[in-house]
C-alpha cells in the first residue's frame, strides 16, 4: 500500500487521541513490541499509527518536543522518524539519543530521497532509512527486522569478528578467547556498537559512557586502552570528527 497516496486521499482527518502502550490495554497486548511514531502529517500519522496498532504498541508523536516528554516517561524497542517535525530535524533527536546513549533502533521515514539525505540519516545514528512514498508492507517488513536485529545483540555484539558481552563487561577475540574490560571500556565500546555508521564526537563518548567529571582526554585514554587489550582496528579514528566502530578480522 502506497501511504502517502492514501493520506492525501482523507483531507482534513482528525488526530485521534494519541495511543499510550498501557491504556487499556489486554495482558496479551503488553507482550507486544513498543513503538514511538514521530510524524506531524495527520492524515499519514494517523493511518501509520493505526495500520500499527495490529501488532505494535504504538504512541504516535507530531513534534520533537512531543517525542520526547513520550520518551521520558515510557520505554519503546524503535523508533520511527520523520525528518522535517515543526520543531526541528527528526535527525537532531537520533543524534541527541546516541549521544546519551540510548540505543533504541531508529528507522527515518521521510521525503528526503537524494543519496546525501540517507547518507547523512545514517551518519546520524539511524539504524535504517525508508523514503515516502512508502508501502506500509515494506514498512513492517523494515521495523521487523530492526527488532530482530537489536534483540538478538542483546546479550552479545559482534564487532567485526569479536563478540562484545556488555553485561559480563568481557569481549572474545575471533578464537573465543575472552578478554576482560572495564565498566568504563565496555561502555566506551557498546556505544560506538550502535550505531556502526555513526561517527561519535568525543562529546558524545564523554556523556554516554563516562563518569560526570571526566574530561575529553579521558576519551582517547580509553580508545587507547581497548585498542591494546584487543587490536588497533576495532576503533576507527575519524580525523577532525571523532571516533567509530571497526570492523576488526582475526
Amino acid at each position: 500500500m502506497d501511504m502517502t497516496t492514501h493520506a492525501t486521499a482523507t483531507p482534513e482527518t482528525p488526530r485521534p487521541e494519541t495511543p499510550r502502550p498501557t491504556a487499556a490495554a489486554s495482558p496479551e497486548r503488553l507482550l507486544l513490541p513498543a513503538v514511538l511514531l514521530i510524524e506531524d502529517d495527520p492524515n499519514l500519522g494517523a493511518m501509520t499509527a493505526e495500520m500499527l496498532a495490529a501488532d505494535y504498541r504504538t504512541d504516535w508523536a507530531q513534534s520533537v518536543g512531543e517525542a520526547n516528554r513520550l520518551m521520558a516517561g515510557a520505554r519503546y524497542d524503535a523508533l520511527i522518524v520523520d525528518r522535517r517535525l515543526p520543531d526541528g530535524d527528526g535527525l537532531d533527536l537520533i543524534r541527541m539519543l546516541r549521544g546519551t546513549g540510548v540505543t533504541t533502533p531508529a528507522l527515518i521515514l521521510t521525503a528526503l530521497a537524494e543519496v546525501d539525505d540517507i547518507v547523512e540519516g545514517l551518519d546520524a545514528g539511524a539504524n535504517d532509512y525508508l523514503t515516502k512514498p512508502f508501502h506500509f508492507v515494506e514498512l513492517e517488513a523494515r521495523l521487523r527486522a530492526l527488532l530482530r536485529g537489536f534483540h538478538a545483540q542483546a546479550n552479545g555484539v559482534m564487532v567485526g569478528d569479536w563478540l562484545l558481552k556488555p553485561d559480563a563487561n568481557v569481549i572474545e577475540d575471533p578464537d573465543g578467547r575472552a578478554v576482560p574490560l572495564t565498566d568504563v571500556e565496555t561502555k566506551l565500546l557498546a556505544m560506538l556498537a550502535t550505531s556502526p555508521d555513526h561517527v561519535f564526537t568525543r562529546e558524545e563518548l564523554l556523556a554516554g559512557a563516562f563518569s560526570p567529571g571526566s574530561d575529553l582526554g579521558a576519551v582517547d585514554v580509553y580508545v587507547s586502552y581497548v585498542r591494546g587489550k584487543t587490536t588497533r582496528r576495532i576503533i576507527d579514528t575519524v580525523r577532525g570528527r571523532g571516533y567509530r566502530i571497526g570492523t576488526p578480522e582475526g
